[in-house]
Parts: C-alpha cells; sequence; structure tokens
C-alpha cells in the first residue's frame, strides 16, 4: 500500500513522463491488482482546481470514472484523526500536511515528487 499526492497521481492517469519510474511501477502494479494506492480527500479537491484552471487535459468527472472502475484504489476521508495528525506536522501547505498526515497513518510511503515534502523526513517518500 502507498499513499499518492496530487501531481504522481494525475500524472499516471495521463501516463506523463514526468512520472518517475519507482512511481510508476508502483501505480502500474496496482493498477494490475497488484497492491492498492490511497488518494487522500484533499487530491481530489485539488484536482477540481488543476482541472478548472486548464493545468490538464482531463476534466475532474474523468478523473472520477478512472477512480470508479478501479478497484485497488482507495480514497482517504478527511477525518478526526487525519487532522489530529496534521496538527503534529509543521508545513505551510494545508494540502501538504493533509497528505503526510495521512501516509503517516497508514504507515506506509508516500508516492511524490514534492522537493520540501522530502526534505522534511517526516514520511518515507517513493519517486
Amino acid at each position: 500500500m502507498h499513499v499518492a499526492d496530487t501531481h504522481s497521481f494525475l500524472w499516471h492517469l495521463q501516463n506523463d513522463q514526468a512520472l518517475g519510474s519507482k512511481a510508476r511501477s508502483v501505480f502500474g502494479a496496482c493498477d494490475k491488482g497488484d497492491g492498492v494506492v490511497v488518494i487522500p480527500s484533499i487530491v481530489l479537491v485539488e484536482s477540481i482546481f488543476i482541472c478548472e484552471k486548464k493545468k490538464t487535459d482531463m476534466n475532474f468527472q474523468d478523473i472520477l470514472e478512472k477512480l470508479k472502475t478501479a478497484s485497488n484504489y482507495y480514497i482517504y476521508p478527511l477525518n478526526e484523526d487525519v487532522v489530529l495528525e496534521c496538527n503534529k506536522i509543521k508545513m505551510e501547505e494545508p494540502h501538504d500536511r493533509i497528505i503526510v498526515a495521512t501516509a503517516r497513518l497508514l504507515k506506509v510511503k508516500l508516492i511524490t515528487k514534492d522537493k520540501k515534502i522530502k526534505q522534511s523526513k517526516l514520511v518515507e517518500t517513493l519517486w
């Protein structure tokens, strides 16, 4: 099991070459039914804004359809446990806090290229 941040998830859906080889391997295995990728709910909220700003060729409905048809992707809610874990994390960006908190709660690696998250050493990352 892994947690995905917004860019890694969207790059996977678009088959973007920006996605790191290890990340591509994890998503590929998940697509074949080998493993699970957790999508924090904030990733979907960020995806709405990225789609609205036309920073991707996808529209939000496409993203939702792909999630509905994929059995090995799990949307993780922004619940009390995540909020309490966020309180322990000192990061500027609220969405990054939520994503990192989710990975920490689940005790899994975070699929991310984000330098600030990697440098924070708050969670183990994979790219």
